[in-house]
C-alpha cells in the first residue's frame, strides 16, 4: 500500500516536471526542438565569444542552434570551424548566395550566427555542405566606437566653449567693430571714388567694354577651336594619307622621298651660289651692275615708246591709227582690193581674146591717099 502511494506520487511529479518543461520551450519559443534537422559548416578567423548552443537565426527566426564550436586538428590552421543544425524546412533556403555571419544578440554580449536568405534562382547548399561567412557587425565595437565618437563630441563641446569665450572678450568685440568699420569705409570708397571699381560699378561705357572684351575673348575661342579642329584634320590626314607627309612620316618609301628632297634642295643652293658668285645675267639682274642697270634703262625707254605707239594708234593717228579708227579708210580699201580683183579678171578676158585673134588671118587695109612720109598703121610706109 505505501509502495503504490510513492509510486503515484512519484508518477505525479513527473508528469508536472513534463509539464513545466513543456511550458519552459513554448515561452522560450523552442516549437522545433522535435522536428527533423540537418548540419552546415561555415568558419570565421573570430568567433567572438559564440559558444555550443548559441541559436542560429534566418531572417530574424530562430531556426537552428550551433552544436560545435572548435579548431582544426592541424596546429598551424588558425581557423575556427563551427557545425550548425538547422531545421530541414528553414534549410531550403539556404542558397549559394546565403552567408553567415555572428552579430551580437543583445546588449550583454551573447552571440548568435545570423543566415541570410538566398535568392531563389541560385542553386541550394545540400545539407553538409559550407556557407560561406563573412565578419557582421559587433554592438561591441559599435559601443566602443560610439565612445570613440563621444569622446570627440566632447573635444568639439571644448572647442566651441573657447570660442565662445573668446567672442566674449571685450578687446575682440572692440576689434571686430573697428574690422567691420575700415571695411565699411573701402566699401563706401569703392563706391563713390574715382577708380576703376566705382566707374565699372556706376558707368555703362565700361560695362559695355567688358562685355566686349568677352565677345572678342569668345569669338578668339572659337577661332582657337576651329584652328585647333583643321590641325586636327591634318594630322589625321597626315596620319591616314594619302600624300607626301603621310608617306615621309609613315611610308616605306620615307627615306627615298627625304633623300630626293635633300637631292632637289641641294641642286637649289647650288644653283642660287652659281648665280651668286657667277657672271652671268641672273646675278646682273638681282646684284645689278652697268651693263643691268644700261639693259634695265633700255627695256623702260623701250616700254615706254611701245605705250606711245599705242597711244597714238588709239588716238587715230598715222596709216594705222586712221585704219582702225576711221571707216571711211576701210571702205576705200576695200573697194581698192575689189577693183583690183575686177581689173585682174578684165585683163584675163583681154588676153585670151587676143591669142585667139592671133589664130585668124588678118585682113590688111590701106588708105588710098596716104599722106606722105607717113606709115599707115600696121602696114608699111608708102613709095
Amino acid at each position: 500500500m505505501p509502495v503504490a502511494r510513492e509510486i503515484k506520487v512519484g508518477a505525479f511529479v513527473l508528469a508536472g516536471l513534463i509539464v513545466v518543461g513543456l511550458v519552459i520551450f513554448m515561452i522560450g519559443e523552442e516549437r522545433q526542438l522535435f522536428s527533423s534537422r540537418v548540419e552546415y559548416r561555415t568558419s570565421f578567423e573570430d568567433v567572438e565569444g559564440l559558444r555550443r548552443g548559441s541559436p542560429v537565426r534566418m531572417g530574424g527566426v530562430d531556426v537552428g542552434s550551433v552544436s560545435s564550436v572548435s579548431y582544426s586538428e592541424q596546429e598551424k590552421d588558425t581557423t575556427i570551424y563551427v557545425i550548425l543544425n538547422i531545421s530541414e524546412n528553414e534549410s531550403k533556403r539556404i542558397r549559394k548566395d546565403s552567408r553567415a555571419t555572428i552579430e551580437s544578440k543583445g546588449l550583454l554580449g551573447d552571440k548568435m550566427v545570423v543566415v541570410t536568405v538566398g535568392k531563389p534562382s541560385q542553386p541550394r547548399i545540400e545539407p553538409g555542405g559550407i556557407i560561406p561567412s563573412e565578419r557582421g557587425a559587433d554592438i561591441t565595437a559599435m559601443v566602443s566606437r560610439l565612445g570613440e565618437l563621444t569622446t570627440k563630441v566632447e573635444a568639439v563641446v571644448t572647442n566651441i566653449e573657447r570660442t565662445t569665450g573668446a567672442f566674449a572678450d571685450e578687446r575682440f568685440h572692440n576689434d571686430l567693430k573697428s574690422s567691420a568699420h575700415s571695411m565699411s569705409n573701402i566699401l563706401k570708397s569703392l563706391d563713390e571714388g574715382d577708380g576703376y571699381v566705382a566707374r565699372l560699378l556706376h558707368d555703362p561705357k565700361e560695362a559695355n567694354k567688358i562685355s566686349h572684351m568677352m565677345s572678342n575673348f569668345e569669338k578668339t575661342s572659337s577661332e582657337v577651336a576651329s584652328m585647333s579642329d583643321g590641325v586636327n584634320q591634318i594630322v589625321t590626314r597626315v596620319k591616314t594619307g594619302p600624300g607626301f607627309a603621310h608617306e615621309v612620316v609613315y611610308g616605306e618609301d620615307g627615306s627615298r622621298a627625304l633623300a630626293q628632297v635633300g637631292g632637289a634642295a641641294q641642286e637649289l643652293g647650288t644653283t642660287l651660289r652659281g648665280i651668286r658668285e657667277g657672271n652671268g645675267m641672273a646675278r646682273s639682274l638681282i646684284y645689278g651692275d652697268n651693263e643691268s642697270q644700261q639693259m634695265m634703262s633700255n627695256l623702260n625707254d623701250a616700254s615706254e615708246d611701245i605705250k606711245k605707239i599705242i597711244a597714238d594708234v588709239r588716238a587715230g593717228k598715222g596709216t594705222i591709227g586712221a585704219m582702225l579708227l576711221d571707216p571711211s579708210v576701210y571702205e576705200d580699201i576695200k573697194m581698192l582690193l575689189g577693183n583690183v580683183e575686177r581689173n585682174k579678171t578684165l585683163r584675163s578676158l583681154v588676153r585670151y581674146s587676143i591669142k585667139r585673134d592671133e589664130k585668124v588671118r588678118g585682113v590688111e587695109v590701106r588708105d588710098p591717099r596716104p599722106a606722105a612720109g607717113v606709115r599707115p598703121e600696121g602696114g608699111r610706109q608708102a613709095p
